[in-house]
């Protein structure tokens, strides 16, 4: 087959994120509200006769490791191809930072290859495979605002928020998931954030310019892994209580970190905080609330 395409992947923040104790099966049960966010992964697929991936972060391996070659590989022996495809990464979004990068280049690849396939195999099928892949990578499929359960993979559609605007800060260090949920088991007292509130939010139906609304969300947001990881990590820390003094609200570690992140006030309001912060060294992005996932946005 020929062709190329273009799609961009969005991240994610948690609104809330509780995190039981871990189950038998080495899985915690999870809580949570996801949110995307306009902040992309831009993936380029072009057909091939063998499957590569290569990244722009030298962090990354481009192998059968890579979270999109992983999903390339798994549409094609579901779909019993012998096709290939030459995907290209180029991240926006850190890794190792709670951001779901991983997951949405993931949710990317099996929306790009199955177009570029021809598959035609419709998003119901495209999710079943991708729950196979990691607990976030159905979510990106659709994107929006969501209730996760389960491992996260358990999905419930929540009333899309408005294009709030949201500050994203990142340490220089990663948080690798498997050592944030090593150290959220060792306590010996965890918390377990209610998500109701939250939840109840989502459904009010605010609009854009509702302050108070964002306010009232604020108030209500948490994560579980701050107990365990912000007084290990005074990077992390220290980034929260900055985007607070800066005017921003709610500011919360993103899923297992690094990532911090915060609602602004407004757009202009976000943009000045986020510059503030790279004048100091630091990587910081300015985005929207999303309300939908992935998407294509050029083929040939």
């Amino acid at each position: 087959m020929r062709g190329s395409l273009r799609i961009l992947a969005p991240a994610k923040v948690n609104l809330v994120l509780s995190v039981g104790a871990r189950q038998a099966d080495g899985y915690h049960e999870v809580r949570t509200v996801l949110q995307a966010i306009s902040l992309w992964d831009s993936i380029h697929i072009t057909a091939r006769n063998t499957l590569t991936v290569c990244c722009s972060d030298p962090r990354i391996e481009d192998g059968p490791t890579n979270l999109a070659w992983r999903a390339a590989e798994a549409l094609r022996r579901a779909a019993r191809l012998d096709s290939g495809a030459c995907i290209r990464v180029r991240k926006g979004i850190p890794a190792e930072a709670g951001l779901g990068g991983g997951s949405s280049d993931a949710a990317a690849t099996l929306v790009g290859c199955n177009r570029l396939w021809g598959l035609h195999w419709p998003l119901g099928r495209l999710t079943e495979l991708a729950a196979g892949l990691g607990a976030d990578v159905p979510f990106f499929l659709a994107g929006g605002t969501v209730l996760g359960e389960g491992r996260g993979d358990r999905l419930t559609p929540l009333r899309a928020l408005p294009a709030w605007p949201v500050v994203v800060a990142c340490p220089t260090l990663g948080s690798p998931t498997g050592a944030a949920y090593a150290a959220l088991d060792s306590l010996e007292h965890r918390s377990c954030p209610a998500i109701e509130g939250v939840i109840a939010e989502c459904l009010r139906g605010p609009t854009v310019r509702s302050r108070v609304a964002r306010l009232r969300l604020a108030t209500v947001m948490a994560n579980s892994f701050e107990d365990a990881l912000l007084p290990l990590r005074p990077d992390m820390a220290a980034l929260r209580l900055r985007l607070r003094s800066a005017g921003a609200v709610g500011a919360l570690i993103s899923g297992s970190g690094a990532a911090v992140w915060a609602l602004a006030p407004s757009l202009r309001r976000a943009d000045a905080i986020a510059n503030q912060l790279r004048n100091e060294g630091i990587w910081a992005k300015t985005a929207r609330f999303e309300a939908g996932g992935v998407r294509v946005v050029a083929q040939r």
